[in-house]
């Protein structure tokens, strides 16, 4: 029995876009909010007494693609920052200014230089002020166990955000 080559490449490219929808799909419900605005995340974060993640990240770095989609993205989706940070992404990619935490004018390379953070993938944990409050996690070293170096990290922050509200 010999297969039909245009039946073998209907059924192959039928199963390619099943997984393209299924990836659009969790892209859609489980987006990492983009950095627009981080004088309003900084709010927000301070009312809530809660640190701000800024995930700095490059479109094209295979390291952030495997950290979003293995390890932030289904953590945001499942809630995970809920009461413990505001996580928000920054691709260095971006050529729109966005609005610093004093409230002026930046740009992704601007504040990537400011915080010297052009290696990505990068979290920086951060007060309302933008001081930096946690260690800094740089690059993916063990991806087993970056969940639970991202929850040290939240919790010194926490700490640290918690005391200077109390």
């Amino acid at each position: 029995m010999t297969a039909r080559p245009g039946l073998v490449l209907k059924i192959f490219l039928l199963a390619l876009a099943s997984m393209a929808v299924q990836q659009s799909v969790l892209a859609a419900g489980g987006a990492i909010p983009v950095a627009a605005n981080l004088a309003e995340s900084a709010k927000m974060a301070q009312q809530q007494g809660l640190p701000t993640i800024v995930y700095v990240s490059r479109d094209a770095c295979p390291y952030c693609r495997t950290l979003t989609d293995s390890i932030l993205g289904p953590m945001y989706t499942a809630g995970k920052f809920r009461d413990r940070a505001i996580l928000i992404e920054l691709s260095l990619d971006n050529l729109d200014p966005l609005t610093g935490f004093d409230g002026q004018p930046i740009t992704a390379e601007e504040f990537a230089q400011r915080y010297k953070a052009q290696i990505t993938p990068t979290l920086l944990f951060l007060d309302a002020g933008g001081r930096e409050i946690s260690k800094r996690r740089i690059g993916i070293s063990n991806l087993e166990l970056y969940s639970q170096y991202l929850q040290r990290s939240i919790d010194a922050a926490l700490t640290v955000t918690r005391s200077t509200t109390d």
